[in-house]
């Protein structure tokens, strides 16, 4: 039996803090990512880690600077939801991708 799977929110959470050396505990549901003064390519970057380790597809042009850390969690949820609950990528458990290659221009 494998590791359990970690809930959307405590992922989305313990990235947070470890990428950006947040504190966990100021991490809430009702966060924003502008709260956090977290700009846009810091939260594209998210959700393509995201994405990575659950193994689903994120549209991050549905976030914003207003969305909060709880209607991402809520994203991930419904993308999960929608693949039959995936579990995460093996290879992908356990580290997380702090940085994306550029292939074009931003």
């Amino acid at each position: 039996m494998g590791a359990p799977v970690q809930r959307p929110f405590d992922f989305v959470r313990n990235y947070l803090a470890t990428t950006y050396d947040l504190n966990p505990e100021e991490l809430t549901g009702s966060r924003s990512f502008d709260s956090l003064e977290l700009d846009s390519i810091a939260q594209v970057e998210m959700f393509v880690t995201v994405s990575d380790h659950y193994r689903i597809q994120l549209n991050d042009s549905l976030a914003s600077g207003d969305t909060t850390l709880q209607e991402t969690a809520d994203l991930v949820q419904q993308a999960l939801d929608a693949a039959g609950g995936r579990r995460p990528d093996a290879a992908a458990t356990g580290r997380l991708r702090t940085a994306r290659p550029c292939d074009g221009e931003l």
